[in-house]
């Protein structure tokens, strides 16, 4: 069944608004649970925020990917070729995961691998687009409303010096400037990376989960 564009197709916005709000609900008790001191076990202000509150943030994702793939398929929206489009998410994951390890756990001193990784993550999320077009415009349209509230609070707290995980760097970074530390901890991380990992996760478990569906008809050109 091929994509077709439609006047009645589903709005991306309408399709995002209830996991953007839950997603903001999360990011938002995070941050309170952290300024007031609530228990560390859920409420971590280490760099990173690891604990459950940053397991939650990383299933979201896919969950969010199993739900935008049925909604888009039941309406007769799926994918063009549900094989292709799961072999473009897979090899997405393989890109993924390489483009992270280059960038973090690769041990060398060549100085553009920071950018090779990043470049290599975005790939991973750029192919979705040529196998199952609109689910990719909407998962990146959730990653961005999940991620840009992120930044946003990072940079009130890295000015702020507010004790959460949103503004705590590493030490062996602490000395670095304003707007290198934002660089590298904020807009790269939470715009190449989380996005990322966003679309090509929903794309693996969202294309298959679609593939067991009764998928509607097909929406008429206009």
């Amino acid at each position: 069944m091929a994509e077709v564009n439609s006047g009645t197709r589903a709005s991306i916005s309408g399709l995002i608004v209830g996991p953007a709000l839950i997603t903001l609900a999360v990011t938002l008790l995070r941050l309170v649970g952290e300024l007031l001191h609530w228990p560390k076990t859920w409420f971590n202000p280490a760099p990173g925020g690891p604990g459950p509150m940053q397991f939650v943030m990383v299933v979201l994702a896919p969950i969010f990917g199993v739900y935008f793939a049925l909604r888009l398929a039941r309406i007769g929206e799926g994918p063009g070729s549900a094989t292709r489009a799961l072999g473009h998410a897979l090899l997405g994951a393989v890109l993924l995961v390489l483009g992270f390890y280059v960038s973090f756990l690769l041990g060398t001193r060549f100085t553009g691998k920071l950018g090779l990784g990043y470049l290599m993550m975005a790939a991973a999320a750029a192919l979705q687009f040529t196998a199952w077009l609109r689910f990719s415009k909407t998962q990146v349209a959730y990653a961005l409303s999940a991620r840009i509230p992120i930044v946003v609070i990072m940079f009130l707290a890295l000015r702020g010096h507010w004790g959460t995980h949103f503004d705590n760097v590493q030490a062996r970074y602490a000395q670095m400037s304003f707007w290198p530390t934002y660089l590298y901890f904020a807009l790269l991380p939470h715009l190449v990376l989380w996005v990322s990992y966003t679309v090509v996760s929903g794309a693996v478990v969202g294309t298959i989960a679609a593939a067991f569906v009764d998928r509607g008809p097909p929406q008429t050109t206009s």
